[in-house]
């Protein structure tokens, strides 16, 4: 009897689907607006206004998959565990009435945000915006909204990443995508879902591609990397974005051409822009060393450059260390290479 209720719970399935990629979502723009503040020189009270926020959005995270697993018919005991407490303890915490009050609470305060003016939840500070030293002041001035140029360019998935300088460097031809198409050898179709993202090509079809465009293969190569990185089941750790070469110098050229990756990914926007949406605390001259290559600047540079094109610093930083190391090391036995999946490669 519990065996088909819970399988007719997972085919209908639950109260709490059509809210978990929002709550995603939530943490994902509230993540890097940490980062973003961190950038930015932002002061403790800020940056613990940003703390309040994702706090509490990683709270309903739990409570979501707690109400989602026992609609599954998950014991406490089971949906206890990867946190480390007991079901005991679990259910004490998150009883389900307070699960689905809390629900409820997250979609009226999510339907008032599209409804209307940005909305926060009564958990943290009423602000529009984070609290400053100088909140005392001028009301407008405290909550204005930042200038769209001066805002860094919005984060993207690897996948779409990808799409993105695929899609720059066949508009950057000017070539009808018939043509485009076939002088990459596959089909228009095809090719038309490779440059919407809902495909991913294999790296014979992307080099193809870039190639047929005019555009450099090693500045596409990470991005295609990234957007074919298998998903790693938990408990295991995400591995950084690819194991670092040992030699710095080729490090050196790699971080080059990844950070170009994402600079194409962007459309490739003016310099001035980038400056702007690293908050003009990077000038011009910053922005070409990293970009021009393979010259190295600071580790706060350089990630202030990825953050503004969108990108993950965290990624890169594995890298940036190899290619600073000048001291000499010896040799180290190779590291196992986290596998793409087979059919990427065509």
């Amino acid at each position: 009897m519990a065996s088909r209720r819970n399988k007719a719970s997972e085919a209908c399935g639950s109260p709490y689907d059509d809210v978990l990629q929002a709550v995603g979502e939530d943490i994902d723009r509230q993540a890097n607006d940490v980062l973003a503040a961190i950038q930015a020189g932002a002061s403790p009270q800020e940056l613990l206004w940003h703390a309040a926020l994702l706090t509490r959005s990683l709270e309903d995270f739990t409570m979501l998959n707690i109400g989602r697993g026992r609609a599954r018919g998950q014991t406490w005991d089971q949906l206890g565990a990867p946190l480390r407490v007991s079901g005991e303890r679990l259910r004490k915490k998150w009883p389900i009435g307070m699960i689905t009050r809390r629900l409820d609470a997250y979609r009226a305060a999510r339907a008032a945000r599209q409804a209307g003016p940005p909305h926060v939840s009564p958990a943290v500070p009423s602000q529009r915006r984070p609290p400053t030293e100088d909140a005392d002041k001028d009301s407008d001035t405290a909550t204005a909204a930042p200038d769209a140029d001066t805002a860094h360019f919005a984060a993207q998935t690897p996948p779409q990443q990808l799409a993105s300088a695929l899609s720059f460097l066949q508009r950057r031809t000017g070539k009808p995508l018939r043509q485009t198409a076939a002088d990459t050898g596959i089909s228009p179709s095809h090719l038309s879902r490779l440059l919407a993202g809902t495909r991913r090509p294999s790296w014979p079809v992307a080099k193809n591609l870039v190639t047929a465009c005019d555009g450099d293969p090693f500045e596409v190569r990470r991005l295609w990397e990234n957007a074919h990185r298998p998903a790693i089941p938990l408990p295991a750790p995400t591995p950084p974005a690819a194991n670092p070469p040992a030699d710095p110098e080729q490090a050196r050229i790699q971080l080059r051409d990844a950070i170009r990756g994402l600079y194409l990914a962007a459309n490739r926007p003016d310099l001035g822009r980038i400056r702007a949406a690293t908050a003009n605390s990077l000038t011009i001259s910053n922005i070409e060393c990293v970009l021009a290559g393979p010259h190295l600047m600071g580790w706060s540079v350089t990630s202030r450059l990825v953050f503004a094109l969108g990108g993950r610093p965290a990624d890169l930083r594995p890298l940036w260390h190899t290619a600073t190391r000048t001291d000499p090391t010896p040799p180290q036995p190779p590291t196992p290479q986290l596998q793409l999946m087979a059919e990427a490669f065509g």
